[in-house]
């Protein structure tokens, strides 16, 4: 009887086990193959910030089309509005180029005015 108790103990925590550590570490996204649930202008995403409405937006995959207004070696700024962070920038990028990023919209930094985009791809180029 012992024995018995003892076998079912053991498999109710290998199955615990099991299910909370499917649960824990979960797949992560894959942003660029995901469709993106709206298409923005750089102006329109920060106004949606700025009027706190971003709830729908927020953690989801977007598009956002401006101009680069700045690059850094791994994030470019579109319209000095949203700012998007990449694995890698393709080399050919130059201010004032025309693009348009899918991404993650991870949030607004009130400091600099500016929406944060990550996992960003370019589309047109």
């Amino acid at each position: 009887m012992k024995k018995k108790l003892a076998l079912l103990i053991f498999a109710i925590v290998i199955i615990g086990g099991i299910i909370g550590y499917n649960y824990l570490y979960q797949d992560h996204r894959e942003i660029a193959t995901e469709e993106p649930i709206a298409e923005l202008t750089s102006e329109s995403i920060l106004e949606i910030f700025r009027q706190e409405d971003s709830s729908e937006i927020l953690n989801a995959t977007v598009t956002v089309k401006g101009k680069i207004s700045e690059i850094n070696e791994t994030s470019i700024t579109l319209d000095d509005k949203v700012s998007g962070s990449f694995s890698e920038i393709p080399g050919d990028m130059a201010i004032g180029m025309e693009v348009e990023i899918k991404g993650r919209c991870i949030g607004y930094d009130d400091l600099f005015e500016l929406v944060k985009m990550d996992q960003c791809t370019i589309l047109n180029n």
